[in-house]
Parts: structure tokens; C-alpha cells; sequence
């Protein structure tokens, strides 16, 4: 009936600031800032993440490859004690920037790292065994377990 919507504006007239979407109206200039400023937030993070997988990267496979020359057969016996020591405080260290790491390590990185931590710790375990029994731990098993 005529008394019906009496009062009101016309449908077109009641949301003003949804209409001209590219226009100049101040409520949508900020309906479309704040999703940019979300998008911009995001792809920062993302970069952040990529850096710090870079750096994480780089770093943990310099002390791999360290731990690897350390545990590696052949110093003599003085030296082979202090190499071993070495070897297990940076694989000490090692595991902590793993355990660090692990918020922004995509799973399968994780998985690689941690897969490396456990050789290199049999590697290491192997060297103690022969240190203190030679006959325990051959040297052809210790370069497979470190190589693997």
C-alpha cells in the first residue's frame, strides 16, 4: 500500500558508498586501503619467512658440512678427542637452530634437518664407541653413516 515505505529513502539512495566503488567517497577509498594494507602485511611476512629459510638454509648446511669434516676418519688420536668435542658442540648447536627454525620450516624442510640432526648424532655416537673401543666402529661404516 501507499503507506508503506513512507519514510524511507529510495533504495538507490540508501547505501551511497557502495555504488561508486572507484569513486571519491571516503568510506570506500577505506574499504579498499585496508585489504591492500592486509595483502602488503602478508606478502611482507612471506619474504620475511623466505629470508629467514634462506639464511636458516645456508647457515645449517655450513655446520653440517663442518660436523662432517670433524667426524670424518683419519686425525690422529689428540686430535680425533678434540674433533669429536667440536663436532658435538656444534651438532649441539645445530639442534638448536633446528628447534629454532621450526615455526617457519616448511614441513618437508623440517623433516630433511631433522633426518640430517639423526645421522650426524649416529655419526658422532659411532666416533665416542670408537674412541673407546676401535674394534666396535669400523671406519668404512663411520663414511657411510656421515656421507649417507
Amino acid at each position: 500500500g501507499p503507506g508503506v515505505g513512507e519514510g524511507r529513502p529510495p533504495p538507490a539512495a540508501a547505501a551511497p558508498d557502495l555504488e561508486p566503488l572507484g569513486g571519491d567517497s571516503a568510506t570506500a577509498r577505506g574499504a579498499i586501503a585496508v585489504p591492500e594494507r592486509l595483502q602488503r602485511r602478508a606478502l611482507a611476512q612471506q619474504e620475511a619467512t623466505a629470508r629467514r629459510r634462506e639464511v636458516f638454509a645456508t647457515a645449517f648446511a655450513r655446520e653440517r658440512d663442518a660436523v662432517e669434516v670433524l667426524l670424518a676418519p683419519g686425525p690422529p688420536e689428540a686430535a680425533a678427542a678434540a674433533a669429536v668435542e667440536e663436532a658435538a658442540e656444534r651438532l649441539q648447536a645445530l639442534q638448536r637452530r633446528v628447534t629454532d627454525a621450526v615455526r617457519f620450516l616448511a614441513p618437508y624442510e623440517l623433516r630433511q634437518a631433522q633426518e640430517t640432526l639423526a645421522r650426524l648424532q649416529a655419526a658422532l655416537a659411532g666416533r665416542h664407541i670408537s674412541q673407546s673401543s676401535p674394534s666396535l666402529c669400523s671406519a668404512p661404516s663411520l663414511q657411510q653413516g656421515v656421507r649417507g
